[in-house]
């Protein structure tokens, strides 16, 4: 019976150490809090911290994490639009006890999200619609670096900002549509102008490189050389059997005419 008793005493003992326990996982560091002791200082990582039943384990992700709101604004050109903002952020792993005690562990809620959207809005209504995404970069710094002031002494590690959807009024919208179609007009009729343009080129040399040509084909058509061309066709001629011809020496140039009686001999 006594051995029994020692058994039950010491399975009930190993299974209240082991229930006792706390594993942080990675990504994660922890605060020790006892209920008569309060938060200890120490930070603890990644790691099995041993406490009684009524003692506990703080955690805290100390990983990056991104946080996104969306927020209203009116324009430097008063024009409403909604602008999603995305902000990087950690707790400091070496100031988690005083941001415990200070904030607690909705410090995004507690402290972050308001400042995060104000600063947002009051940045982002200093530009023009138009200006928005082609300065997204000065504008995201602008914020980040407001914040930073505004959470210093916040135990808050602050990455970046960044600017992930701009969601514009319809109307705006339809008149991008309609200035990118225009444009895609404009750009085609340029095409077809330059192809215009470099058909006119093409035949404006093919008529240069005609009237060129006519012109040696004319300068080489001298009176003597046609009176020599006309020798060369009396000399064929007159081979001929088939055929008679008279010879009048009347033509320009003195160059003869040549005229068939059509009373050759036959073979």
């Amino acid at each position: 019976m006594k051995a029994q008793y020692v058994i039950i005493v010491s399975l009930l003992a190993v299974v209240l150490l082991v229930g006792c326990g706390t594993t942080i996982p990675g990504g994660y560091e922890g605060l020790h809090w006892g209920t008569y002791s309060g938060v200890d200082t120490t930070v603890y990582g990644n790691e099995f911290k041993w406490e009684w039943v009524w003692n506990s384990v703080v955690l805290y992700d100390v990983r990056w994490k991104t946080q996104s709101e969306k927020v209203d604004i009116l324009s430097n050109d008063d024009l409403h639009m909604d602008v999603e903002v995305a902000l990087r952020l950690r707790p400091k792993p070496d100031e988690l006890y005083f941001l415990h005690i200070e904030i607690g562990q909705q410090y995004y809620e507690q402290v972050v999200q308001q400042q995060f959207r104000s600063i947002s809005r009051a940045v982002l209504s200093q530009y023009r619609y138009t200006d928005i995404p082609k300065k997204s970069l000065e504008i995201q710094n602008a914020i980040l670096a407001q914040l930073k002031v505004n959470l210093e002494n916040k135990h808050l590690e602050l990455d970046a900002v960044e600017i992930k959807h701009v969601d514009y009024p319809e109307r705006v919208k339809q008149a991008a549509d309609l200035k990118l179609a225009t444009e895609q007009k404009l750009l085609q009729k340029e095409y077809e102008l330059k192809i215009a343009e470099k058909d006119a080129t093409i035949k404006i040399i093919e008529a240069q490189g005609q009237q060129t040509a006519q012109k040696i084909i004319d300068s080489t058509l001298t009176p003597t050389y046609l009176q020599y061309r006309a020798l060369d066709i009396q000399k064929e001629l007159a081979k001929s059997g088939n055929a008679s011809f008279y010879f009048v020496p009347v033509g320009a140039n003195s160059i003869p005419i040549i005229l068939e009686t059509g009373m050759g001999s036959k073979k």
